[in-house]
């Protein structure tokens, strides 16, 4: 059971990711006189993406990724739609230039996140902005976007209007660049449906009382106040009810209620294009069964074809979390009054949904000398070496008998790991690396401290 404050006691059931999680296996080790196993990312040995590249380290497959986005744009078949990874879930360039290349499209919830697209030539027609908290700035520079690749013009496919405050200002903002000829945004109100969801109560996002979106009524009555304003186009309506989520009840009870405000506004003469119905699909951590990616984009597709729109869809955990793990080396082993602690050199700084959420990352060797029983295994708590008593990755796992440079693995860590990295303790953050077949790219360079330091004025 997980606590808010970052603790959390486990007696859950133990998995081995490498068993499970597509591109990743146990093989035969390659190491010259080795007898036992060692895990491989596609064709390349873990160790040595440690030996080369140091730890902590984030190792991404490529392969996972563009299965898992195959999988969700397969799955919907005909029905038009874009799907629009989420940038805030991992916003590593070569990853999202990867899957701009596939065809995807982005939602973002910054200025800055814009920023990394424009770096990497994103044109605007492939670009969502979601977010509570816009500001002036980041609604002027997204109604201004502008890249030179295929000749994309000004301005962003969607802005997702959260409150009334909001909306005044995207207005006022397309009034001022219309005077030098721009086109009126296209825009959408992120409607709160009010449907339970999300794996734990920091990334609900769906009821009535969390800070996103707005209540139906409200909604309605800003698409009628502005429905023949000259300084908005409505395009579409958004809904995202949280993340994490297991099963697709949740998902069906919010389609529904947004099919029905579709119907509403079509009555009052206001036809949408798009259908937003953001992300959530959860991944399986440990003991969970979400539905997959097929599942979940058929009952999607079922329950949207009908309406006749664009939809838009904005996966992010459910592509790149299991596309990744975090490398790390124990440190030390100690034992306190019959506890064993096993100290790593990773720690919440680095990946931070441990003691956010109480979040369960498996975590396991990467070579082994022969098959052990999860029952036959020590228990041990696995912490990092952050001055905070919440630095810790599990308790009472059965991790085994482990010692001083054994290198460990921290799965299903691509999403809501690297963008959440900090440099508390004044830590470095990690370098990252993807695999490609048999080869490995440094796609983020470990940071050094000079870093940590160059923004720093001293007097």
């Amino acid at each position: 059971m997980s606590h808010s404050n970052g603790s959390f006691s486990q007696k859950i059931k133990y998995l081995d990711p490498a068993t499970c999680t597509p591109h990743f296996a146990w093989v035969k080790s390659r190491a010259r006189n080795a007898s036992g196993e060692e895990v491989v990312c596609e064709r390349v040995p873990l160790e040595s993406a440690a030996r080369k590249f140091g730890t902590p380290t984030y190792v991404y497959s490529r392969a996972s990724i563009d299965d898992a986005y195959r999988e969700l744009h397969k799955g919907l078949g005909a029905l038009p739609h874009t799907l629009c990874f989420a940038v805030k879930s991992n916003g590593n360039l070569s990853i999202l230039k990867h899957l701009a290349e596939m065809g995807s499209g982005f939602d973002i919830v910054s200025g800055g996140e814009l920023h990394y697209l424009q770096r990497i030539g994103v044109r605007g027609d492939r670009i969502v902005f979601s977010g509570v908290g816009k500001d002036r700035y980041e609604i002027r520079e997204a109604l201004n976007y502008r890249v030179h690749a295929r000749g994309g013009g000004a301005g962003i496919l969607l802005f997702n209007v959260e409150s009334e405050a909001e909306l005044e200002i995207l207005v006022e903002e397309a009034e001022r660049l219309a005077g030098r000829g721009g086109k009126p945004p296209a825009g959408a109100i992120r409607v709160n449906p009010d449907v339970q969801a999300g794996g734990h109560p920091h990334i609900a996002t769906g009821k009535h009382e969390h800070k996103f979106g707005l209540d139906w009524p409200e909604a309605r009555r800003l698409y009628l106040a502005h429905s023949d304003s000259k300084w908005i186009r409505w395009q579409g309506i958004s809904a995202h009810i949280g993340s994490q989520i297991t099963t697709l009840a949740p998902f069906r009870r919010a389609l529904k209620r947004l099919a029905g405000f579709v119907g509403e506004l079509r009555r009052a003469q206001i036809d949408l294009r798009y259908l937003d119905v953001g992300g959530g699909l959860g991944v399986r951590y440990s003991d969970q069964k979400p539905p997959t990616r097929a599942e979940y984009a058929r009952l999607v597709s079922q329950m949207v074809r009908k309406l006749g729109v664009h939809l838009l869809l904005e996966p992010g955990r459910s592509i790149i979390a299991p596309a990744a793990v975090l490398l790390t080396r124990v440190v030390y082993k100690k034992t306190n009054r019959g506890k064993t602690f096993v100290v790593v050199d990773s720690a919440m700084n680095d990946l931070m949904r441990p003691a956010l959420y109480g979040a369960i990352h498996p975590i396991t060797k990467t070579a082994r000398e022969g098959k052990e029983s999860a029952g036959g295994r020590k228990r041990v708590d696995i912490v990092g070496p952050v001055c905070e008593t919440g630095d810790c990755f599990l308790r009472d796992w059965p991790l085994g008998e482990v010692k001083a440079g054994d290198l460990l693995s921290i799965w299903v860590a691509g999403a809501y790991g690297m963008s959440q990295a900090s440099n508390y303790n004044a830590r470095c953050r990690p370098a990252e690396v993807l695999v490609e077949g048999n080869r490995l790219r440094l796609i983020r360079r470990r940071e050094t401290q000079d870093d940590l330091l160059r923004t720093d004025v001293l007097g």
